[in-house]
C-alpha cells in the first residue's frame, strides 16, 4: 500500500540521459516523501494500491522546477528598479536603505508563493538578514538551500565614483559572517533534510581575501556550495584590478576556490579562457536571463559555457530585476535571448531548457540523486499541469511531438494545478495549502506601500525623471 498514485497522465520523467523521457499514459506511486515507482498506468495499478488516487486525464506530471539562484528578501522591490541606466545606485540603494525586517519577510513570502504556483519546488535563496525570514521556507513547505550573504561594504559607502576603491569594513563583514554561521547551525539539513544551507560571499570585490579563505575552508569542511556573483560587470573587474591587480576568476583560482562546490552566478564579462577554466575545475554556472536582460541589457555566456560543461542551471534572481520568480518565463526568455545572441535558432532547444530547470539544474546544485527527475527512490517533488489550456492546444505525437516545445515556449506557469514537495501536497487546485494567500497579498501590499513612503524622497532625488514620467502618464 502506497500513500498516493497519480494515474492516467502524461508523465515527463526527465530520467532519460539525453532527452526528457515521456510516458503518454503514465503513473507515479508515492510513499512517504519518496517516489516508489514510475511507469505505465496499467503496470503501476497492477503492482500497487493506494490511500489516494489522483486522476491525471488531460494533465501532465513532471519533476518540480529548480530555481538555482534567487534573492527573495528584496522581492518587495518588484517593479521599482527597472528601465534605468543605473538600476543599482539610482533605484536599489535608496530602496535598500529603507528596507526593514517586516518588508523582507513580506516580500520573501509573496515571492515563494509565486514560485510554487508557477511550478518551482526547490529554491536556492541568498539574502542579507536570512535568519529573519528563513522560517518562510519552512512554513510554506518548499525545498530550499539558504545562504546568508557575506560582504564588507556598508550601504552608505556603496555608492562611490567608478574608479574609487570600495572601502571594506571589517566590522560589517564579521557580523555578516557570524550570521552566516548561525544560519547554518540552525537550518542546515533541518526539516528532514528539506532545508539545507550554502555559502554566499556577495562578490569578490566586496569581501576581503581573508574572509574568502575562511568561507572556502567552511565549504570544504562541511561540503557546502559557494554561491558567488562572479565576473558580473566591468565595475567588478576594475575593483579587482585596483585591489589585487587581477581579474576575478584568475584571482579566485589562485586562492584555490574554483572547484565542484562553486556556483558561479552570471559570468557576464567572463572571457572564453575563464569559462574554460571554470568548467575544467568542475564549477557550475547559473543563468538568470530575465534579470540580466532587464537591468543590464545583458545576455550572459551560457551557450559558451555549455560548450565546456553540462553543469548549467537557471535562476530567477531578484524581482527588482527580472520582476518574476517564474521559471517557465526564465526557460523561454533564456532560449530566445541566446538564439538571438548566436543568430542561430538551434541554440538552446526546448528540451535543453527543460533539463536546465530540472535534472541538469539538480546536477548543478549537487542534488541530482534526490531531485530533478521522476525515478524510483528520489524525493517526491512533483508538479501536475493542466494540458487542456488553449495555448497548449493542439497536442500531437506523430510524426513529431510538440509537447516539449509547447511546455517551454507556450506554458506560463498558470497551468500548474498541483504541487507535491517532499511527498506532501503543498498546492492543489491552484491554492496553496500551507499559508493564507489573501493574507500574504495584503501583507506584501502594505509593506510595499510603507517601503515607498520611507524611500520616496531619496528615490526622487536620485531619479528626477520619475516626476516627468508620472506627469506624462508613463508610470
Amino acid at each position: 500500500m502506497v500513500d498516493c498514485i497519480f494515474q492516467n497522465a502524461i508523465v515527463v520523467t526527465m530520467a532519460d540521459s539525453l532527452g526528457c523521457g515521456v510516458i503518454q499514459d503514465g503513473a507515479v506511486a508515492v510513499k512517504g516523501n519518496c517516489i516508489i515507482s514510475v511507469g505505465e498506468t496499467a503496470e503501476i495499478l497492477k503492482k500497487y494500491s493506494a490511500h489516494r488516487y489522483i486522476d491525471g486525464r488531460g494533465k501532465l506530471l513532471m519533476p518540480g522546477l529548480i530555481d538555482a539562484h534567487a534573492h527573495t528578501g528584496v522581492s518587495i522591490f518588484r517593479g521599482y528598479a527597472q528601465d534605468t541606466e543605473n538600476w543599482m545606485s539610482s533605484r536599489v540603494f535608496p530602496l535598500k536603505g529603507a528596507l526593514d525586517v517586516k518588508a523582507r519577510q513580506a516580500g520573501s513570502m509573496v515571492m515563494l508563493c509565486e514560485a510554487i504556483k508557477a511550478g518551482t519546488t526547490t529554491m536556492v535563496d541568498s539574502n542579507e538578514e536570512m535568519l529573519f525570514f528563513a522560517g518562510n521556507h519552512v512554513k510554506i513547505g518548499i525545498r530550499a538551500q539558504l545562504s546568508h550573504t557575506v560582504h564588507a561594504l556598508p550601504l552608505e559607502k556603496a555608492e562611490i565614483e567608478d574608479g574609487t576603491l570600495y572601502p571594506l569594513d571589517e566590522k560589517v563583514e564579521q557580523e555578516s559572517l557570524e550570521n552566516c554561521r548561525k544560519l547554518i547551525e540552525q537550518y542546515h539539513r533541518s526539516n528532514y533534510g528539506r532545508i539545507t544551507c550554502g555559502l554566499c560571499p556577495l562578490g569578490l570585490d566586496r569581501v576581503s581575501a581573508d574572509t574568502l579563505r575562511v568561507m572556502g575552508e567552511l565549504s570544504e569542511k562541511q561540503g557546502l556550495l559557494m554561491h558567488l556573483h562572479l565576473a558580473c560587470g566591468n565595475r567588478e573587474v576594475r575593483q579587482m584590478q585596483m585591489r589585487y591587480g587581477k581579474r576575478s576568476i584568475p584571482f579566485l583560482d589562485e586562492m584555490g576556490l574554483i572547484n565542484e562546490r562553486l556556483m558561479a552566478i552570471h559570468l557576464s564579462v567572463a572571457t572564453e579562457e575563464e569559462l574554460q577554466l571554470l568548467a575544467k575545475k568542475g564549477a557550475a554556472m547559473v543563468l538568470c536571463s530575465g534579470s540580466e536582460a532587464i537591468v543590464d541589457g545583458n545576455i550572459p555566456p551560457a551557450a559558451e559555457f555549455s560548450h565546456y560543461s553540462s553543469r548549467l542551471a537557471i535562476g530567477s534572481d531578484q524581482t527588482s530585476g527580472g520582476n518574476t520568480s517564474n521559471l517557465f518565463y526564465e526557460m523561454k526568455v533564456g532560449a530566445v535571448l541566446n538564439k538571438c545572441k548566436a543568430k542561430n535558432a538551434a541554440v538552446f532547444p526546448a528540451w535543453r531548457m527543460l533539463r536546465l530547470a530540472t535534472i541538469d539544474g539538480a546536477r548543478a546544485i549537487g542534488m541530482e540523486r534526490e531531485i530533478g527527475s521522476l525515478e524510483r527512490g528520489k524525493k517526491a517533488d512533483i508538479i501536475m499541469l493542466n494540458m487542456e489550456e488553449m495555448h497548449l492546444i493542439p497536442l500531437v505525437w506523430e510524426p513529431v511531438s510538440n509537447l516539449i516545445p509547447n511546455l517551454v515556449y507556450a506554458a506560463n506557469g498558470s497551468e500548474v494545478e498541483l504541487s507535491m514537495i517532499d511527498g506532501k501536497i503543498v498546492m492543489e487546485n491552484r491554492r496553496i495549502l500551507t499559508v493564507d494567500e489573501s493574507e500574504v497579498i495584503r501583507n506584501a501590499s502594505e509593506q510595499g506601500r510603507k517601503l515607498l513612503e520611507r524611500a520616496g524622497g531619496k528615490l526622487l532625488e536620485k531619479n528626477p525623471e520619475i516626476c516627468k514620467q508620472k506627469k506624462e502618464n508613463k508610470l
